[in-house]
C-alpha cells in the first residue's frame, strides 16, 4: 500500500509538471546554446540527472568506454576488478584525440566499494598508449569508503589518486555554456532541452522541418502495417522528402501522439528519406517527439528500419500515402537503399557505416513519459539517442540494446557494454546546423548594413547608413513578441528621428510600423510597435532603414594634414524575441578635400589695399581665423562678419575696412631766418633752415578738403631786450601774402586730397619765393636774438561749390 501511494504521488507530480510545461509558450522555453543542441548532455554517451547504476558483475569481461555524466555513479554488482575495459582504449583501432575523451567520467559522487575498485583497477582509464586517463568527482569518497574498498588492494590507491581530474567544474564548457554550476541542475537542463524540442510540434502540426526539406509526413490518420514484421506490427511511418539539389542539411521534427490508437500499440518504426543519397549527402537530423504514451512501446519486440531513396528523374516525385495506410517500403522496394535494418542485435558490415551515421542524427524524445523505460527487446537494436527527461531508463544487454546516447533526467540502470566503435554512435553535434527556420517559422536573418562613401563638404545633412532587415514570416504557433534593431552610433554623427526613413521592399513608407528613439549614448533604437507585431501584413518583408544626418569630425581630424579620410565602422544588432543577430561591419567613409582659399584684404575708404593681402588654405570645414592689422594712419571701422569661419568648396574673401585720418607726418620744431645786421631800411628775410618739413598726410577718402592754418602764439621777442617785432611774420604763396597774427589763425594752405602719399608743404621754402618770411621795418629792431612760437593746425573743411 505504501508503495502504491508513493507511485501515485510521483505520477501526480509528473502530471502537474507535464501539464505546466506543455502549456508554456515556446518563446518562454530555454533555447539550447548553438554548440550544445542537447544541452549539457550533448557530448555524452550516458547522462543521468540522478544515479548511473553499472552492473559490474555483468560488465566484468566487457568493454565500457565513452563519455559518462551523472550526479552519482554506483553499482548494483559486487566486483570492480575485472579484466574488462572500463574506459580502456588500449585496444582501440581508432586513434582518439585525448582531449575528446579525457576526463571520460564526470560525477558529483561515486558510491560502493566495487565502483571505487573499478576506478582504481589497473585495466581502467587507459589511453591508447597506456597513459592514464582521468575522472572528475566533485566529492571524493571518504577515507572509510576508500579503506573498505581497497583494504586488500593497497597498491590501487595510487591509481585512484593520480587519475583524479584536478580542475573545478567551471573548467567544463558543457557546464558553463549551459549555465550549470552544480550537478543538481543537470536534471532541469535535460528537461528544458526536451521541452524545447517537444514544443515545436503538436497534434495540429505533427511535422516541422527546415528549408532543405520539401515535405514530411507521419501516418496520424491511418494505420500502416509492416507485413515483413512478425505478425504484421502497426508501424510509426515517417516519410521525409528532401528538396532536390538542396545543399544545406535537413532537420525534421515529428510529433508521435500516443493518444492515436495505432501509435499507442505500435512496435515498428519505419523512416523513409527520399531524394537522399547517403554516400554524397549529409544525413538528415530527425527528432521524434513521443507524447501521451501510457507506457513505453518498445520494451517488447521492436522493429526499426530506415531507408534512403534516390531522386526520381525530372520533376517526378515519390507519393506519400501513409495517411491512406500505404506501407512506403513495400511500394518502392525496388528503389530502396537500406540505412538501418534492425531485426537483430547485430548490424551487418555492409550497413554498419550507414546505420551508425543515421543513429548519430536521430533523437527519440520521450518528453512526458513518466514510467520507467526498459529496453528489453529480444528482437532488435533500438537506434538513435534516447532522451527521457522525466523517468529512469534500464538497459538490459541480455535482451535489448541501444545504439546511441542515453539521457535520463533521473536514473540509468545498465549492464550494456559500449565498445570504442559503439561509443561513436552518440548524437553527432559537430555538423548540427541548428533549427534555423524551424524555430519560429523562419530563420532570423542578420541585418545587412552599408555605409556611404562621400566627399566631406561640411556638416550639412546627408545620407550616412542603410540597414536592411528581413522580418521572419508570420507564425501563429511561434509568435514574435518583440523586434528591436539597435545601432550604437559614433558620437561624430548627429542623426535625429525626423531624418530617418523606413520603406518596405516595394518602396512604400513603412515608418509607422516602428517607434524610433535615441539615448544619451547616441544609441539608436528602431522597435516594432505592438500593433505591428499583431498585424500579419508586417511579416515576411525586408525593411530598409535609411539613416540621414550630419557628420561632425573633430577639429583634430580636420586640421591634421596627414588625415585625408575618416572611417567610421559600425554594426547593427537585431533582436527578435531572445534571438540576436549581428550585422556585417559597415564603413562610413568621408574623404577630406582642400577647400577654396580664403583671401584676407585690408582696404581704405577708397577700396584700395593699404596692407598686403593674405591667402589662407585648409580642408573643407576646417576653421579659419583672421585678424585685423595695426596700420598707421588708419583705424578699423569694424570687424567683418566672416572674420572667422570654415573653409568651403567656394572661395571666400574677408575684408577689413579702415577709416583714414588727416594728420601731420612731420612738423618743424625749429625754423631759422638766419643772422642779419641791423638795417636802416625795411627788410624781408626768408627761411634759411628748418629741422624738418611740414608734411601732411591725408588717408581719408580721395577728394577730401583740408586746410593748414598757422597761429602766432608768441610774437618774435628779443631774448635779452624783450623787444617785440609786431606783425613781422607772414606767409607768401604764389605772390600772395598772408600775415600771421597773434591769436588769429591764418590759412597757409588749402588742398583737395588726390593721393594718400605725404604732402610736403615746406620743401621749397628755403629756395623759392614762397614760404614763411619775416618783415623788419627800419628802426623797429634792436640788436638781439628773436624767437617766437607758431601753432600749425590742420582742418577738415567742406569744399566750396
Amino acid at each position: 500500500m505504501k508503495k502504491n501511494m508513493f507511485r501515485l504521488l510521483i505520477l501526480f507530480f509528473c502530471l502537474l509538471y507535464n501539464v505546466s510545461s506543455m502549456d508554456k509558450v515556446f518563446a518562454e522555453t530555454t533555447v539550447p546554446p548553438d554548440s550544445y543542441p542537447l544541452g549539457v548532455s550533448t557530448k555524452t554517451n550516458l547522462t543521468a540527472g540522478g544515479t548511473l547504476y553499472f552492473n559490474t558483475d555483468q560488465l566484468q569481461d566487457k568493454q565500457l568506454v565513452g563519455q559518462f555524466l551523472a550526479k552519482n555513479i554506483t553499482s548494483n554488482g559486487s566486483s570492480g576488478l575485472s579484466d574488462g575495459g572500463f574506459q580502456n582504449y588500449q585496444h582501440s583501432l581508432r586513434q582518439w584525440d585525448l582531449e575528446q575523451i579525457d576526463p571520460g567520467v564526470v560525477s558529483e559522487t561515486i558510491t560502493g566499494s566495487d565502483v571505487i575498485r573499478w576506478y582504481a583497477n589497473a585495466t581502467s582509464f587507459k589511453y591508447v598508449d597506456g597513459q592514464d586517463l582521468h575522472y572528475y568527482i566533485g566529492s571524493l569518497p571518504t577515507e572509510k569508503e576508500m579503506n573498505d574498498a581497497l583494504q586488500y588492494y593497497p597498491a590501487l590507491r595510487e591509481n585512484f589518486s593520480k587519475r583524479i581530474y584536478k580542475d573545478s567544474l567551471d573548467s567544463f564548457p558543457s557546464f558553463t555554456d549551459n549555465g550549470i554550476s552544480n550537478f543538481s541542475q543537470v536534471t532541469g537542463n535535460i528537461q528544458s532541452v526536451s521541452d524545447y524540442y517537444a514544443a515545436l510540434t503538436d497534434t495540429e502540426q505533427s511535422t516541422v522541418y527546415n528549408s532543405a526539406v520539401q515535405t514530411a509526413e507521419i501516418n496520424t490518420e491511418k494505420k500502416v502495417v509492416n507485413p515483413n514484421d512478425w505478425g504484421g506490427q502497426s508501424s510509426i511511418q515517417i516519410n521525409i522528402a528532401l528538396k532536390k539539389g538542396a545543399t544545406e542539411q535537413a532537420v525534421v521534427i515529428v510529433d508521435v501522439d500516443g493518444q492515436i490508437d495505432h501509435f499507442k500499440t505500435a512496435q515498428d518504426i519505419s523512416i523513409n528519406y527520399t531524394n537522399y543519397d547517403p554516400d554524397t549527402m549529409l544525413p538528415p537530423y530527425l527528432f521524434i517527439n513521443y507524447k501521451h504514451f501510457p507506457s513505453f512501446n518498445f520494451s517488447g519486440s521492436t522493429f526499426f528500419h530506415a531507408t534512403a531513396y534516390p531522386s526520381l528523374p525530372g520533376d517526378e516525385e515519390y507519393s506519400f500515402e501513409g495517411n491512406k495506410g500505404v506501407f512506403f517500403e513495400r511500394k518502392y522496394a525496388d528503389k530502396a537503399m537500406p540505412l538501418i535494418k534492425s531485426d537483430s542485435h547485430t548490424i551487418s558490415e555492409e550497413l554498419k557505416e550507414k546505420t551508425y551515421k543515421t543513429a548519430t542524427h536521430l533523437v527519440h524524445n520521450f518528453n512526458d513519459e513518466d514510467q520507467e523505460i526498459q529496453f528489453r527487446s529480444n528482437a532488435s537494436l533500438f537506434i538513435g539517442t534516447v532522451l527521457a527527461p522525466r523517468t529512469s531508463v534500464t538497459l538490459d544487454d541480455t535482451q535489448g540494446r541501444v545504439l546511441g546516447s542515453v539521457i535520463s533526467g533521473y536514473d540509468i540502470h545498465t549492464n550494456m557494454s559500449i565498445d570504442t566503435e559503439e561509443s561513436t554512435a552518440m548524437f553527432d553535434y559537430d555538423d548540427f546546423p541548428g533549427l534555423g527556420d524551424i524555430a519560429g517559422g523562419e530563420e532570423l536573418e542578420a541585418p545587412v548594413k552599408t555605409g556611404d562613401h562621400f566627399t566631406y563638404t561640411g556638416n550639412d545633412k546627408r545620407h550616412l547608413y542603410t540597414i536592411a532587415q528581413k522580418i521572419p514570416a508570420y507564425s501563429s504557433r511561434f509568435p514574435i513578441q518583440s523586434v528591436k534593431i539597435t545601432d550604437a552610433l559614433s558620437n561624430l554623427l548627429d542623426i535625429s528621428s525626423e531624418d530617418i526613413t523606413i520603406n518596405d521592399e516595394t518602396g512604400n513608407n513603412a515608418i509607422d510600423y516602428f517607434s524610433l528613439s535615441k539615448d544619451a549614448e547616441n544609441e539608436l533604437q528602431v522597435e516594432a510597435k505592438p500593433e505591428s507585431l499583431a498585424d500579419e501584413a508586417f511579416y515576411g518583408k525586408t525593411y530598409t532603414i535609411e539613416l540621414n544626418g550630419t557628420l561632425n569630425p573633430t577639429q583634430e581630424d580636420i586640421s591634421d594634414l596627414s588625415v585625408n579620410q575618416l572611417l567610421i565602422p559600425n554594426t547593427a544588432i537585431t533582436t527578435v524575441n531572445d534571438e540576436v543577430k549581428l550585422s556585417n561591419e559597415a564603413q562610413l567613409e568621408a574623404d577630406f578635400v582642400q577647400g577654396e582659399p580664403v583671401v584676407v584684404t585690408y582696404l581704405n575708404e577708397d577700396g584700395q589695399e593699404i596692407a598686403p593681402s593674405e591667402i589662407l588654405n585648409g580642408k573643407i570645414s576646417q576653421p579659419y581665423q583672421t585678424e585685423a592689422k595695426e596700420i598707421p594712419g588708419y583705424t578699423l571701422t569694424a570687424a567683418p562678419p566672416n572674420a572667422t569661419g570654415t573653409f568651403s568648396s567656394e572661395g571666400q574673401t574677408v575684408v577689413y575696412n579702415y577709416q583714414g585720418h588727416l594728420s601731420f607726418s612731420t612738423v618743424p620744431t625749429k625754423i631759422s631766418f638766419g643772422t642779419h645786421a641791423l638795417s636802416s631800411k625795411d627788410e624781408e628775410y626768408k627761411i634759411e633752415s628748418k629741422d624738418q618739413d611740414i608734411i601732411v598726410k591725408d588717408t581719408r577718402t580721395l577728394g577730401s578738403n583740408w586746410q593748414l592754418r598757422a597761429t602766432l602764439t608768441k610774437p618774435l621777442t628779443g631774448n635779452k631786450t624783450q623787444h617785440t617785432l609786431s606783425d613781422a611774420l607772414f606767409y607768401v604763396k604764389d605772390g600772395k601774402t598772408v600775415p600771421i597774427h597773434t591769436n588769429t589763425s591764418a590759412i597757409i594752405e588749402s588742398a583737395v586730397t588726390t593721393t594718400h602719399e605725404d604732402y610736403n608743404i615746406s620743401h621749397d621754402w628755403e629756395t623759392s619765393n614762397d614760404g614763411l618770411k619775416v618783415s623788419v621795418k627800419s628802426g623797429d629792431a634792436l640788436a638781439d636774438q628773436y624767437s617766437g612760437e607758431i601753432s600749425w593746425e590742420l582742418y577738415d573743411v567742406v569744399a566750396n561749390d
